[in-house]
């Protein structure tokens, strides 16, 4: 058993535990995964041994634990990756830590009304609100490549927490039939060809638990 554990909640639902699990994955750093089934009535008492917020993810590394993906990303940059998690350039890095938090606090009516769900594919139209937030993460995504992406894939040409925080909305976007740019499609394209997010979702697929209450963060 490693000394770095991931606590993550259920595959299909819990966009917060998917942003540091990739990260992890992707930079193949040892861990120990354990998964709690947010449905179960045990749930609550489950993550209390681990978490603080009685919310997934939490990141354990011996004595230390840090909740909230975010800060779980940067924690696993600073200390298993000599900060690679970001783009080594310094505006690049300005950026992306920008484009993170962005993600993190805000598309309140995107993260309501299209919620993660690996299970579904289907076409909706969206409302006012929520076309202004899709407009907004195709911006995200085209802008960043044009200007950040030096002809990689990525959003910043090479991987990064950045790619982690977009996953889950990509997985959204694809899910409910967001109309976007050409560019920002062949991001998404790339982004769920990724070998590790391909995996998380076939086990995505393999859930039958309904949405769950807010125990994600």
């Amino acid at each position: 058993m490693t000394e770095l554990h991931l606590i993550t909640g259920n595959k299909n639902f819990s966009p917060s535990s998917l942003r540091p699990w990739l990260l992890l994955q992707e930079f193949e750093v040892p861990y120990t995964e354990i998964a709690i089934d947010l449905f179960k009535d045990d749930a609550a008492e489950k993550i209390g041994i681990f978490s603080p917020s009685l919310k997934v993810p939490v990141l354990i590394h011996n004595d230390v634990k840090v909740w909230d993906s975010l800060p779980i990303c940067e924690y696993i940059s600073e200390t298993f990756l000599e900060n690679r998690g970001w783009p080594a350039h310094m505006k690049k890095k300005a950026a992306a830590r920008s484009v993170c938090a962005e993600l993190h606090s805000d598309f309140q009516h995107f993260k309501r009304e299209w919620p993660m769900n690996c299970h579904i594919r289907v076409k909706m139209k969206p409302d006012e609100n929520l076309e202004r937030e899709i407009a907004r993460l195709d911006a995200i995504i085209y802008c960043c490549r044009r200007k950040y992406g030096d002809g990689g894939g990525y959003l910043f040409g090479q991987f990064s927490i950045a790619d982690c925080f977009l996953a889950p909305a990509v997985i959204s976007l694809r899910a409910y039939g967001a109309e976007l740019s050409g560019k920002t499609n062949e991001y998404i394209d790339m982004l769920l060809d990724n070998p590790h997010l391909q995996w998380w979702l076939e086990q995505a697929q393999k859930e039958i638990e309904a949405i769950p209450l807010d125990k994600t963060g």
